[in-house]
């Protein structure tokens, strides 16, 4: 089993619909890792996975959803899932949630619906729950924790010191020795349901049983009406069908199939309305604040380097004024407070010295003249350069992306609305008309469903009463042989006497071999994985308690408690894979951020034996600081493809890229 594609709608900083493609590589295997910082929606992955596959509760995913759309009234949830099944065949679940017209939801307004395709062929609504069990039994949720799991399941399997009640029902998951008890339970009761007829029969049995006889005669007759009554309703409601699809095909000329379609892109449409209505509405923010003089911003670096040149010439020109005064203080610094020369200078050439200094100072520096263009204070010109500066950091720089994504969004409506009768948007008339095809429809449809699962249902109860008939001929006809009860039955009683036996020894040896076959995959991982395997004889896992036991090459026992951190997650993992390779199913395996606690040796032991041998598809999801650049060049031979979430802080928007971070943005 593998996964193809997952999609994420409204769910946390998923805002619009997001498609996830798992690629394969040529040989079937898949190791495709998700590059995210952290926030950026790699644990939202996990959690819509698990959502689609089981559902979950209306608050959970209430609280969940993206802030920007609640806040808007939106609270539609979607994930769907395409799987790619063992022998070849596609599966697509999808899971949505909608409180429906509700202005203002609550999580009660939460209607959760499931949708199933199986080989490009949708299963009808009212087969969900057995659709739900067909997804439990070919996806146990009992034993995803060995599949789907993060650092935090690694660090608190790694804490746990008693861990054998945890492996014992993780093991029992695994296995489906829950099931194989429940039969056990179920031959016992019908051991002792049979062992009720062992009494004796009187003339007072006789007569019970003929007015039994005769109650579930007319109980089989009313029945009969029912089903004859409910056929007829049937034909009518799919009758209705027929002239419904017909009205539709000849209205819209596309196949009723379509309508779906149709109403996506009509929801996209409204989507890019209300997103133009946005763009414009902050565009017209930014022009009213600042447009104005940001118009002046290419002018701002010249600006800038005038004042800084006037701010040079008068500093020179303050050096002229006062070139009489200086030259003085240089000379008295050459003398005090002791003479900087061997020999004292005379008089006259102290004056003479002075004489040049002055002369070299009233001239100044020529290339330093400027023209006083803007002869601005001190303080005028810092309050310029400090505008210019709040100019340039304004989001009136933002304008000319929002002034593209408008453009863009117009071009879009334009095509949407352009779309008529190709599935996009549709005239009030045309609109009108569709919902109400639409309604009947489903109407119908779900009449047409209602009342098979009530035939079905009715025609289950007359061969449940035409059986039980039976059995109560059987039975007066035995009564009148005044028989205590059958050998046949005797014979049954002691053969579910023998079955439970079987069962039982069944699981005490199925759990034996598994647990050795456990102990075996964990030891082998465990050897890759950690960086004190030589130091480590063997792993024994106790086929009745579950407890495990670490000994040394010397035959000493090493307490978990005693081990390294490190020491300890790597055996977490490698337990984990264990698991998954005891229960011998072929699952995806997802692994949200594994690495982030343990050192670079174990990381190395991780990345180069772990990855490629934790399962046919393995989906990594990492920071840059986890799979860095050289494990993320390690690993890059095996990968089938890599792909990075980019979270906007501003729009509280994750966005998915193919290519792992550095890579993203060259495609």
């Amino acid at each position: 089993m593998k996964f193809r594609k997952l999609t994420i709608e409204n769910y946390k900083s998923f805002q619009f619909a997001t498609e996830i493609l798992f690629p394969i590589g040529e040989d079937g295997r898949s190791i495709f890792l998700i590059g995210g910082m952290n926030g950026a929606g790699k644990t939202s992955i996990m959690e819509a996975v698990t959502y689609c596959l089981y559902g979950g509760k209306a608050d959970d995913i209430f609280r969940n959803i993206n802030r920007r759309e609640k806040a808007k009234g939106n609270a539609n949830v979607a994930f769907e899932i395409v799987i790619e099944m063992d022998d070849g065949s596609e599966l697509i679940v999808k899971r949505s949630w909608t409180a429906g017209a509700v202005s203002e939801p609550k999580p009660r307004d939460l209607s959760e619906r499931l949708v199933v395709v199986r080989d490009g062929k949708r299963v009808s609504v009212q087969n969900q729950e057995i659709w739900q069990d067909f997804i439990r039994a070919a996806i146990p949720p009992g034993i995803t924790q060995f599949f789907f799991f993060d650092g935090e399941k690694i660090q608190e399997i790694a804490a746990d010191d008693h861990s054998e009640v945890r492996l014992k029902s993780s093991l029992e998951a695994a296995l489906g020795i829950q099931y194989i008890n429940r039969l056990a339970s179920d031959i016992v009761y019908i051991k002792q349901e049979e062992r009720k007829g062992f009494v004796e029969i009187s003339d007072e049995d006789l007569d019970f049983k003929q007015s039994e006889l005769k109650r579930e005669k007319s109980k089989q007759g009313r029945k009969h009406q029912e089903r004859d009554a409910l056929r007829v309703d049937l034909d009518g409601f799919k009758d209705q069908l027929d002239e419904a699809r017909k009205r539709f095909e000849a209205a819209f000329h596309v196949a009723p199939e379509s309508r779906e379609a149709m109403r996506e892109q009509e929801k996209r449409r409204v989507v890019a309305a209300n997103r133009l209505a946005q763009v414009e509405s902050e565009i017209r923010g930014l022009c009213e604040k600042a447009l104005p003089f940001s118009i002046a911003g290419k002018l701002f670096e010249g600006i800038r380097r005038q004042i800084e040149a006037e701010r040079e010439s008068a500093s020179g020109e303050a050096i002229k004024e006062n070139a009489a005064a200086l030259a003085k203080r240089i000379v008295r610094v050459v003398e005090e407070p002791e003479p900087i020369y061997t020999e004292r200078l005379s008089a006259e050439r102290l004056a003479e010295l002075e004489r040049r200094i002055f002369r070299l100072l009233k001239e100044g520096d020529p290339d330093a003249d400027v023209t006083k263009v803007l002869d601005l204070s001190d303080r005028d010109a810092a309050r310029v350069l400090n505008r210019m500066e709040s100019l340039e950091s304004s989001d009136v720089f933002l304008l000319k992306p929002l002034l593209e994504e408008a453009q863009n969004l117009e071009a879009l409506l334009k095509q949407l609305e352009g779309a008529v009768g190709q599935g996009g948007a549709l005239t009030g008339t045309e609109r009108d008309l569709f919902e109400e095809l639409q309604s009947v429809m489903e109407s119908c449809s779900t009449q047409i469903g209602r009342k098979t699962e009530q035939l079905r249902l009715i025609e289950e109860d007359i061969l449940a009463l035409d059986k039980r008939i039976s059995e109560i001929e059987v039975e007066i006809e035995k009564l009148y042989e005044k028989h205590n009860v059958s050998k046949e039955k005797a014979d049954f009683i002691d053969e579910c006497d023998a079955i439970a036996s079987v069962l039982n020894q069944f699981v005490v040896r199925l759990r034996k071999n598994k647990v050795h076959l456990l102990q075996e995959k964990t030891f082998e991982m465990y050897r890759l994985l950690s960086s004190r395997s030589g130091l480590i004889k063997d792993i024994t896992i106790d086929d009745k308690t579950y407890e495990i036991k670490i000994t040394d090459r010397n035959g000493h026992e090493i307490r978990k408690s005693s081990m390294a951190a490190g020491e300890k997650e790597v055996f977490a993992i490698s337990l984990l894979w264990g698991l998954a390779q005891t229960s011998e199913l072929k699952l995806p395996i997802i692994i949200d951020t594994p690495l982030s606690r343990l050192d670079s040796t174990h990381r190395d032991n991780i990345v180069n034996n772990y990855f490629p041998n934790a399962g046919e598809q393995v989906i990594i999801l990492s920071t840059d600081t986890e799979i860095d650049t050289n494990y993320y060049r390690a690993l890059k031979p095996r990968l089938s493809g890599a792909a990075s979430l980019e979270f906007d802080q501003r729009q509280e928007l994750t966005t998915f890229r193919k290519g792992y971070f550095w890579e993203s943005s060259h495609g």
